[in-house]
């Protein structure tokens, strides 16, 4: 085996030695010693090589196609850096060195290695351009090998390294790319038709926005210079680019400093409500110039607004304002203002065997939930307004109906409100009248009583606002003024009832407020017909009776919201087909609850003959049990005669 080894090295030494630097040659060896590798390579370069440390190993190396000379020393390099060493060269002399140590022995020191072949570990020395060259060493560190050196100098922006030069030159190319792209332009851009300290500040604004500052090489420098009414942009080509075309497109419109005037005609919004909030916004805005501070007014009788100042501001307030301008909804809500007698309702309840017979809010409700439910189909498809709960409202429009038609409510008033959305209306429902407030005596001794005119009655305040969901928050304030009996001083009391409350309802859904009570006495004639209209003797045949009723006055709110493609023709073209559909389930609700009062009336009349039936059966069964007690008696008596007791 060893003897194959020699007879490898001396052919393969052979002809290496009368090979060309730059021919070719075929080798292929197994098992070969380092220390063997590196006498061949020696004779191959010609060149002497010191060996101070021994380099244990074998080596393998197979080829498929020819090599060149100069490559042996490569290879030699590479398998020394297997085992920790390296090659350097000084005067000529090749020294085989650890590679921790190959600072310490003088390496090789380039500026330039483009033309450099060699494989082994050599220091160069070379400039940064366009960046830091800290922040750049940051990011090759991890690049170099494990065992090679990186120095940088701040004065020079020049950087230190000792490696392979393959590494070397791969750290050279990533540095190449980070600083091309971190390379720096300047654009100077005079303007003529805008002022540089104007448009600066909107400069530097843009380009936070756009350009990410966290990053150094996104940053854009931008100076101003006032002499001359110019820009200076430092910075990356494409983001300098960016901004320079940015500013002369602002250049080609004209001077954003330029004064000018504008007038907006509001077509929905009051001018005196836009112009408080211009002038807020004015007034708290901050101008480094306030010649600079636009000036904005309003003329009422044409509900416009006139603006002052400068054409890109005013740019902004023009837009504001057509913000605020919008084409308002409207709601149009209807009151119902309805007296409900307390006994009247009770005996409209015991009529038709309804519960809820109290003259309140509560006892609505209580009739409209025992009329409503499922019993009575009623088409709505062809309604037009979107009412999600049409079946409630008619069972509460039917209880009205009900209760009007039998004398227990009385419709006092139904009015109707077409509001403006998130505006307050208000309506007045009531009378005038003269109140004694004193007297006064006249020079001839005379008193005169002293009056004063008031309004007396119920005064709605409704201020609707369409939220989301088809849903109505409605602010309601309702004040109700009266007045009651005369005092002994001939001046009569007055009474003032308030509610104010908030509700969220549907569309098409009514809110109910109650609480105005007020005790009535009314005196009853009951008779007998006929004879209780005889003259003098009639009397004998009528009973006169006075009875304290409580009158609630009931007020119901329904709001509709008008639909934006429509108008207030159209919403009261839907109302009126909903009253008919309202009669209808009044008419259909009077018939189902006679059919009821008939049903239970029937069932009367069937129990009451069963209940007789069960009378005559007991009495019948009684006469038979006395009967048969007196047989019994009969009997032992006849025996007791027998015998003789």
């Amino acid at each position: 085996m060893k003897l194959n080894k020699v007879i490898l090295l001396l052919v393969l030494s052979f002809g290496l030695l009368f090979a060309g630097s730059n021919e070719q040659i075929n080798i292929n060896f197994k098992g070969l010693k380092i220390s063997d590798l590196i006498k061949i390579t020696s004779k191959i370069i010609d060149k002497n090589i010191l060996l101070t440390y021994k380099v244990n190993g074998t080596v393998d190396f197979i080829s498929n196609k020819p090599v060149y000379k100069d490559d042996i020393l490569n290879i030699l390099i590479y398998v020394l850096e297997e085992k920790g060493y390296t090659i350097i060269e000084n005067d000529g002399l090749l020294r085989i060195v650890r590679i921790n140590d190959v600072s310490k022995y003088n390496a090789p020191v380039f500026s330039d290695t483009s033309n450099i072949t060699s494989a082994q570990m050599l220091t160069e020395v070379f400039v940064v351009q366009h960046s830091n060259v800290d922040y750049i060493s940051s990011k090759i560190r991890h690049l170099i090998s494990k065992s090679a050196k990186l120095v940088t100098d701040k004065n020079s922006n020049s950087i230190v390294i000792t490696d392979f030069l393959a590494n070397i030159r791969t750290i050279k190319k990533v540095i190449g790319i980070i600083s091309e792209d971190s390379k720096k332009t300047i654009e100077i851009v005079n303007l003529k038709n805008i002022q540089a300290s104007a448009i600066v500040s909107d400069l530097k604004n843009v380009a936070k926005t756009i350009f990410n500052e966290k990053i150094e090489k996104e940053k854009v420098a931008i100076l101003l210079n006032k002499d001359t009414n110019a820009i200076m942009l430092v910075g990356k080509a494409k983001n300098v680019n960016f901004l320079k075309k940015y500013l002369l497109d602002i250049e080609s419109k004209g001077s954003l400093v330029e004064k000018v005037v504008n007038v907006v005609y509001l077509k929905n919004a009051e001018s005196k409500n836009i112009i408080t909030i211009l002038n807020g916004l004015i007034s708290n805005k901050k101008y480094k110039d306030q010649n600079d501070k636009p000036f904005a007014s309003t003329d009422e009788e044409s509900n416009s607004i006139i603006l002052m100042g400068q054409k890109e501001e005013l740019k902004y307030f023009t837009s504001l304002i057509e913000k605020l301008d919008i084409d308002r909804q409207q709601v149009y809500v209807q009151a119902r203002i309805i007296e409900v007698s307390e006994i009247r309702t009770r005996n409209v309840g015991i009529k038709y065997g309804l519960m809820g017979g109290r003259s309140s809010s509560s006892g609505l409700l209580t009739f409209a939930a025992n009329l409503g439910g499922n019993a009575i189909a009623i088409d709505t498809a062809a309604m037009g307004l979107p009412i999600p709960n049409v079946t409630k409202g008619l069972a509460l429009g039917a209880t009205i109906n009900l209760l009007n038609q039998n004398g227990a409510a009385d419709i006092v008033s139904e009015p109707s409100l077409l509001c403006i959305n998130n505006k307050q209306s208000s309506i007045y429902v009531g009378e005038t009248r003269s109140i004694k407030t004193g007297t006064t005596t006249t020079s001839g001794g005379n008193i005169n009583d002293v009056y004063k005119r008031e309004d007396i009655g119920l005064t709605l305040k409704v201020k609707p606002r369409i939220s989301n969901g088809n849903k109505v928050l409605l602010e309601i304030s309702t004040k109700l003024e009266d007045v009651g009996q005369t005092t002994t001083n001939g001046q009569p009391n007055t009474s003032k009832k308030d509610i104010e409350t908030t509700a969220i309802v549907n569309n098409g859904e009514s809110i109910i407020l109650g609480g105005y009570i007020k005790n009535k006495q009314e005196t009853t004639i009951d008779k007998v017909p006929l004879l209780g209209d005889i003259p003098l003797l009639g009397s004998l045949f009528r009973n006169n009776s006075v009875v304290n009723d409580k009158i609630n006055l009931v007020i119901i709110i329904t709001p509709y919201i008008i639909p934006k493609s429509k108008d207030l023709t159209y919403v009261r073209n839907q109302l009126a087909q909903l009253k008919l559909l309202e009669n209808k389930y009044t008419k259909d609700t009077i018939l189902r609850l006679e059919e009821a009062k008939l049903k239970a009336t029937k069932d009367d009349v069937v129990r009451e003959k069963k209940i007789i039936k069960l009378k005559d059966n007991i009495q019948s069964l009684n006469q038979n049990k006395e009967k048969q007690i007196s047989d019994t008696e009969l009997h032992n008596r006849r025996v007791k005669e027998m015998f003789g007791i």
